[in-house]
């Protein structure tokens, strides 16, 4: 079976230590993807603030305008949200120690 998706692909969490796992696993389908953590904030329907991940494309970019449009189509709340981070990837699964991605 073969899927096909648009990347960027933006998703949420509950809890930050979900990203390695779902990076891990991502990265087992397809060495290709990258998952990076790219914002916190509550979704368009309201509830608890939830950590924001970004599947894209390694080699491809990411810009401003993308990351904003994966963000919105997953539901992000920007009118009521804080300014989106700098992606960052976990170096071996490890939270504190982040790798900046390039811009």
């Amino acid at each position: 079976m073969q899927a096909t998706i648009e990347l960027p692909k933006a998703f949420s969490v509950r809890d930050d230590c979900e990203l390695p796992t779902i990076q891990d696993l991502v990265a087992r389908l397809n060495p290709k993807l990258l998952v990076v953590q790219v914002a916190t904030g509550m979704h368009v329907n309201g509830g608890s603030t939830v950590n924001w991940g970004l599947v894209y494309l390694d080699g491809h970019p990411l810009t401003d305008k993308d990351v904003q449009a994966a963000l919105e189509e997953a539901g992000l709340d920007v009118k009521h949200n804080a300014e989106i981070q700098a992606p960052r990837i976990w170096v071996n699964n490890q939270p504190e120690v982040i790798e900046k991605t390039p811009a």
